[in-house]
C-alpha cells in the first residue's frame, strides 16, 4: 500500500512543478503600431508602367532675325565665234576696203584683187577669195582676221591701221605681225557688243563682214 502511494505522490509533485514553470514565463508585450514592420511583397514593374521624370527644356531666348545677305557674282559669258571659208591659193591682194550700211547692220567689204608686184594699186579683180579665218570675241569686242594666199594688203596704202570715226560700231582696223609671207593678220575693233557674221562671195571675190549691234 505504501509503495503504491509513493509513486503517485511523486508524479503529482512533478506535474505541479511543470505548471508552475509554465505560469512563470512572462507574456511578451505587444509592439506599438508605428513600430510594426510588415514585409511588402516584391513586385516587378513593367517598362511601360515606369514613369519617366519630365525633363524641363531650358527656355531659348529668341534673337532678332538678321537679314541674310546673299552675294551673287555675274560673269559675262563670252563664247568666241569662228568663221572660215575661201580657197587655198596664192598671188592675191586686199585691194580695197569698203564700209556700208543696211538698216542697223554695218557691212565691211574686203575686195580681192590679183597681186601686181609692179603696181602700188592693183587693178584686176580676182574671181575668188583666198582662205580666211575670222574669230569674234564678244568679251574684248575684237574680230581677229587672218587671210592666206595674199601677197599684198594695198587697201591700207602701207599704213598699219585705218580708223572709222564716223561709224557707230566699227572703231578701227589695225595690222598685226604674221609669220607667213603669203598672208596677213589684222584686228577689227568694235565700239559696242554686236552680232557678227562673215562669209565670202565670188565673181568678183570679196570677204563680207556683217556687224549688227546687240
Amino acid at each position: 500500500m505504501k509503495r503504491t502511494i509513493l509513486p503517485i505522490f511523486l508524479l503529482l509533485a512533478l506535474t505541479a512543478c511543470e505548471e508552475r514553470n509554465t505560469l512563470s514565463v512572462p507574456t511578451p508585450k505587444p509592439l506599438p503600431a508605428d513600430e510594426i514592420v510588415t514585409e511588402q511583397p516584391k513586385t516587378t514593374e513593367s517598362i511601360n508602367t515606369v514613369k519617366t521624370p519630365a525633363v524641363k527644356t531650358p527656355k531659348v531666348t529668341k534673337e532678332a532675325k538678321k537679314p541674310v545677305v546673299v552675294q551673287t557674282y555675274t560673269q559675262s559669258k563670252s563664247k568666241q565665234e569662228i568663221f572660215s571659208g575661201g580657197i587655198m591659193t596664192d598671188g592675191l591682194d586686199i585691194g580695197t576696203i569698203r564700209l556700208g550700211k543696211e538698216g542697223a547692220t554695218t557691212r565691211l567689204v574686203l575686195d580681192s584683187y590679183k597681186w601686181n608686184i609692179n603696181a602700188k594699186i592693183p587693178s584686176v579683180r580676182a574671181y575668188e577669195t583666198g582662205y580666211y579665218t575670222f574669230t569674234y570675241d564678244p568679251k574684248t569686242r575684237h574680230i581677229i582676221g587672218i587671210v592666206d594666199g595674199y601677197r599684198g594688203f594695198s587697201a591700207l596704202h602701207g599704213a598699219k591701221e585705218r580708223t572709222f570715226g564716223s561709224n557707230n560700231i566699227v572703231k578701227k582696223l589695225s595690222m598685226k605681225p604674221y609669220a607667213d609671207d603669203s598672208g596677213f593678220k589684222f584686228i577689227i575693233e568694235l565700239k559696242q557688243n554686236a552680232k557678227v557674221n562673215v562669209f565670202d562671195l565670188k565673181s568678183p571675190g570679196r570677204i563680207i563682214v556683217d556687224i549688227t549691234p546687240r
